[in-house]
C-alpha cells in the first residue's frame, strides 16, 4: 500500500520542479499527488479538488519558489490554502525554498512557513536535482514513522460468529473492510439526517438497487454505527426483501440481505424454499452488495484514496437445504442432519481492488463455488 504525497507549488513556470519532486516520491514508494498535471475533469471548483486531495493524502510537501501565485478570494495564496488545509487534517508536513529572491506574496508566505514556533524546519534547493534529492531524503524519514506511513486495518470485531438472522430464511452477510486503518466518516455526519438520506438514495439507486422503495425502512445508531434496516410488513412468513446495512466510521461496511423467500417461483415450486436454495439467488444478493458498496465509495472516496479492501462472505440459517442452480420440485430432497452454522466463503478476509468492486463477475463466481462446496461438506 502506497502513501499518498500531495505536491503544493505554483504550477506555471515550474514544470521541472513539479517533475522532480515526482521523480523523488516515486523513488520511494510513494504515490505522487499533483492535481494540474494527473486530474481529470471533476464535477467540482478548482479549488475544492485541491483541498479533497490533500484530504486523500498522507503527506503533504510545500515547495516554494520565487513567485507566491494565485491569490484566493479570501486573500490568501493558493498554496497557502492548501498548507491550512493540511494543518487541520494533521498531514506530516515537509517544505522546501528555492534559494534566490522571490516576490512579496512568497516572502510573506516563507517568513509564515519558516516561524521558529509555528512554522516547518525545511531545506533549500537550486536544481531540480537538488530539490528530488531532498525530497527523497525527507520521504525515507518520514514514511519510516507511523504517522507518516500508511496503516493497514487493525483486528476488527468478529462479524460472523452471530450474524443477523431472521427465523426460516437463509441469509446472507457480506463484510468490507477498507484497506487503510482510519476515520473515514466523521461520527456527527454519520449521525446526521443528511447522511442518512444519502445512504439511502445510493442504496435505491439504479444499477444499486439493494434497498427497494416498496418497503419500510428504520436507522438507528449502535455503538456509534449506523445501522439501517428494510423490513417486509405486508407478506407471508419467509418471504420479502429484508436487508440490514451496517457503517461504521472507520468506513467498514456489513450488509445483511435474505438469499431464499425473494423470488417466489410459484406453482408446483411452492415451498421449494424451505428445501433448496437457489444458486441464482446468492448470486442476485451478492451482486447487490458489491454494487452498493461501489456506489458507496464512489461517493465519499471520490479521489480513490482507498484502493484495495478485505471482504469475506457468509451464509447462515441454511437448517437442511441444499444449494441447486435452476432448482426443480422433486419427489423427495438430501437434507444434513449436521448443524451448519455460519458457512463463510473464505477463512480469511480476501483482498479485492477497487475495479473488481465495479467488475465482480470472477469474484461472485469464487464464492459462489466455496460456498456450495462447503455446504455440502
Amino acid at each position: 500500500m502506497k502513501s499518498r504525497i500531495f505536491v503544493s507549488s505554483v504550477v506555471e513556470g515550474f514544470e521541472r520542479f513539479r517533475k522532480a519532486a515526482r521523480q523523488g516520491i516515486l523513488a520511494v514508494g510513494g504515490e505522487p499527488v499533483l492535481v494540474n498535471e494527473d486530474f481529470p475533469s471533476v464535477a467540482t471548483s478548482s479549488r475544492n479538488a485541491c483541498l479533497d486531495a490533500i484530504d486523500s493524502s498522507d503527506v503533504f510537501v510545500s515547495i516554494l519558489g520565487e513567485r507566491g501565485g494565485w491569490e484566493t478570494p479570501s486573500g490568501k495564496l493558493v498554496v497557502e490554502e492548501e498548507y491550512e488545509r493540511a494543518l487541520v487534517r494533521q498531514l506530516p508536513i515537509l517544505v522546501f525554498f528555492q534559494s534566490g529572491t522571490r516576490d512579496a506574496a512568497a516572502e510573506q508566505f516563507a517568513r509564515r512557513l519558516s516561524d521558529y514556533v509555528d512554522g516547518v524546519f525545511r531545506r533549500n534547493f537550486t536544481a531540480p536535482e537538488e530539490l528530488q534529492t531532498e525530497i527523497e531524503r525527507a520521504l525515507r524519514v518520514i514514511l519510516d514513522t507511523p504517522q507518516g506511513r500508511a496503516k493497514m486495518p487493525s483486528p476488527k470485531r468478529d462479524y460472523f460468529a452471530q450474524p443477523y438472522t431472521i427465523q426460516g430464511m437463509t441469509m446472507l452477510r457480506f463484510v468490507l473492510t477498507p484497506e487503510r486503518d482510519e476515520e473515514i466518516i466523521d461520527p456527527v455526519r454519520l449521525a446526521s439526517e443528511a447522511f442518512r438520506r444519502r445512504l439511502y438514495e445510493i442504496a435505491h439507486a439504479d444499477g444499486v438497487g439493494l434497498l427497494s422503495y416498496e418497503h419500510p425502512k428504520t436507522s438507528t445508531i449502535e455503538r456509534d454505527d449506523l445501522i439501517v434496516y428494510q423490513t417486509e410488513t405486508n407478506r407471508r412468513h419467509g418471504e420479502g426483501e429484508h436487508v440490514r446495512v451496517q457503517l461504521s466510521g472507520s468506513g467498514e461496511l456489513v450488509v445483511d440481505a435474505n438469499v431464499t423467500g425473494r423470488v417466489q417461483r410459484g406453482g408446483q415450486f411452492v415451498g421449494l424454499d424451505s428445501m433448496v436454495i437457489a444458486v441464482e439467488d446468492i448470486e442476485a444478493v451478492f451482486r447487490l452488495c458489491f454494487a452498493f458498496s461501489a456506489a458507496f465509495y464512489d461517493e465519499i472516496d471520490q479521489f480513490k484514496r482507498h484502493q484495495r479492501f478485505q471482504y469475506n462472505v457468509a451464509l447462515s440459517g441454511l437448517d437442511y437445504r441444499v444449494i441447486e442452480r435452476n432448482p426443480r420440485s422433486h419427489s423427495s430432497y438430501p437434507v444434513s442432519m449436521r448443524n451448519r452454522g455460519v458457512i463463510q466463503a473464505f477463512e480469511e478476509a480476501r483482498w479485492i481492488t477497487r475495479t473488481e468492486l465495479r467488475q465482480p463477475t470472477s469474484e461472485v463466481e469464487r464464492v459462489i463455488e466455496l460456498l456450495v462446496r462447503r455446504a455440502a461438506n
